[in-house]
């Protein structure tokens, strides 16, 4: 409506009321506050009118069509909602079995306006009108007498009711309002929990193998997830039970894009939005290249403020020897891990596969390299920054000197003195008693256990004998396959260790278990400790079950390089 409308009816205000035009301007204001901001100026002037018994009966048509609400304005609170907006996405309609042993039916289209999108469902008879020929993509609905209602992800969305229906080309809408949809991908960066649907491009940066887990319905559901990066971030997609077949054709390096998948916040990685495939995701490779400029930090010290991909220089200070890794499935993979020092600090980076055995072959202990396309994370076990060396990385020799060079301190500061020091080889264990072994964990995590135990005797509540009824508290049980090259030992981690290894208290692991990402939990944890050197010292037993000995751990330290590396860094800092 324009000026001169507005002006008529303030004009009128004034003439049937004696109102001045302040007066009427503080009204509304007050209106517009009372209604939160869902109605134009224009409204509440009609609305006014009608409340000081001025006639506006000729043009309450025109300013019954400024009551209509932006999606962006929607709350839990609302009832009978009329909406307006374009069809941006049509989803699959759902059949399921009623209680009562109908058949009951469930669709949902999301509807988008200028100010956002949002899911609108509709059930039984209403999933009709997705038959209709004239119900597409980018045509204009109404939505009346629709209600939100929190989604399961937390976001609003609207449902018709019995007594809703949804209008396909509403001939009282000015269709001028509402632009037409674009096909349009977003970058990663820009990404957020709020949206329903996204499409991006990107390049594989990581695939990682199909997992099997066992669903609550007891039957067998898969899961395959890729890292994909754009100019901006990078972003994790997880393809779930049919919907893995959609990126059997991936490879690292491959551009892709990726079409209504479903942004949603990772809930073992808090402020850390995940996609997640569906039935309706479209994907494809794409004939183009694309690369990232990635500025090279200046010293090793400065990597501990950066995430993600970095570059940087520096001189090999230690190399592991060339582990083997059992995988989940069974596959043996090559594991490398070497210290990379300047006279600022250290870090520790690790390559796997194929990329652990090239490197193996081109490092020298005393050598500068530099180091590019490198990924950098926290590590919660050694609780630090840690650099993996992916298939997209790069190394070269360089020309560099350093006066010094740092050691890599140990997460515990140092803090052995409960070691002796003198490590028996896993081998020689072949009688019950107290050891001190030093090895890698060879293999993933498959379960956590936790049980019910008393606070005093640490037993669990049916195996107590203690006299006196006490609390109860939850201890978790992890079990690990150490091995140090000349044989491997089972290894039984209970409370304070099994938390201290995983960083992580058993409450949190409780609740994580019950979601549908135990699954990704356990690969992640088993991705920052498979490959890891550790100190451990326990009680050996006999174990029937197993036919050999395993190791209750009392203790457990990460490996104090800064002692086994002092006289080697002392040696290269004079070459």
């Amino acid at each position: 409506m324009n000026e001169m409308k507005i002006e008529s009816y303030i004009a009128k205000i004034i003439e049937e009321t004696g109102l001045n035009r302040k007066e009427i301007q503080d009204l509304v204001n007050e209106k517009k506050e009372e209604l939160k901001g869902l109605i134009s100026e224009e409204g509440a002037l009609f609305i006014i009118a009608k409340e000081l018994g001025v006639d506006v009966k000729a043009e309450s048509k025109e300013f019954l069509g400024d009551l209509d609400i932006n999606i962006s304005d929607i709350t839990k609170e609302m009832k009978n909602i009329t909406l307006i907006g374009r069809i941006k996405e049509i989803f699959r309609v759902h059949e399921f079995d009623k209680k009562e042993g109908d058949k009951g039916y469930v669709g949902s289209f999301l509807l988008n306006d200028d100010t956002g999108d949002i899911r609108v469902v509709l059930w039984d008879e209403d999933v009709a009108i997705f038959q209709d020929t004239n119900f597409v993509k980018g045509e204009i609905v109404k939505i009346i007498n629709a209600y939100p209602k929190e989604s399961r992800d937390g976001s609003p969305e609207i449902h018709v009711g019995r007594l809703g229906k949804v209008i396909i080309a509403p001939e009282d809408v000015d269709y001028r309002k509402y632009p037409k949809i674009k096909e349009e991908n977003i970058t990663i960066k820009k990404i957020t929990s709020n949206l329903l649907s996204v499409s991006i491009e990107g390049k594989v940066m990581r695939k990682f193998p199909i997992k099997e887990f066992t669903r609550k319905d007891g039957g067998i559901g898969k899961l395959c997830s890729i890292i994909i990066r754009d100019t901006t971030d990078k972003v994790r997609v997880n393809f779930w039970n049919n919907n893995v077949e959609k990126v059997n054709d991936f490879e690292v390096g491959d551009v892709i894009f990726l079409k209504n998948v479903k942004p949603r916040e990772s809930n073992y990685r808090p402020n850390t939005i995940e996609l997640n495939a569906n039935d309706n995701t479209q994907t494809g490779k794409l004939d183009k290249k694309l690369t990232f400029k990635i500025k090279k930090v200046d010293n090793i010290k400065n990597l501990k403020d950066k995430e993600d991909l970095v570059s940087f220089e520096g001189v090999v200070s230690s190399i592991d020897d060339l582990k083997q890794i059992t995988t989940k499935s069974g596959e043996q993979i090559s594991l490398l891990s070497f210290i990379i020092s300047d006279d600022t600090d250290a870090i520790r980076v690790t390559a796997w596969r194929d990329s652990a055995d090239n490197l193996v072959q081109k490092l020298s202990m005393g050598d500068a390299y530099e180091l590019k396309n490198v990924l950098i994370k926290y590590n919660s076990y050694s609780r630090r920054k840690e650099i993996t060396y992916t298939e997209n990385s790069s190394i070269k020799k360089v020309d560099i000197k350093f006066s010094e060079l740092k050691s890599l301190k140990p997460f515990n500061g140092g803090n052995t003195e409960s070691f002796s020091r003198e490590f028996t080889k896993i081998e020689k264990i072949n009688s019950p008693g107290f050891y001190e072994i030093k090895g890698f964990i060879a293999k993933p995590i498959t379960n956590i256990t936790i049980y019910e135990a008393c606070s005093k005797c640490f037993k669990k509540v049916d195996n107590c004998i203690c006299d006196e009824q006490t609390d109860t508290e939850f201890r978790m049980i992890l079990n690990l396959i150490i091995d140090d090259e000349s044989g491997t030992i089972r290894a039984t981690f209970i409370g304070d260790n099994a938390e201290k290894l995983i960083n992580m208290k058993t409450d949190l692991v409780m609740k994580i278990r019950e979601t549908p990402d135990y699954e990704k939990f356990l690969e992640k944890i088993s991705e920052e400790l498979v490959g890891k050197d550790i100190y451990i010292k326990g009680k050996a037993k006999f174990s029937d079950y197993s036919g050999s000995y395993e190791i209750m751990a009392r203790d457990i330290r990460d490996i104090d390089l800064s002692r086994d590396l002092e006289d080697k860094l002392k040696e290269i800092a004079t070459l």
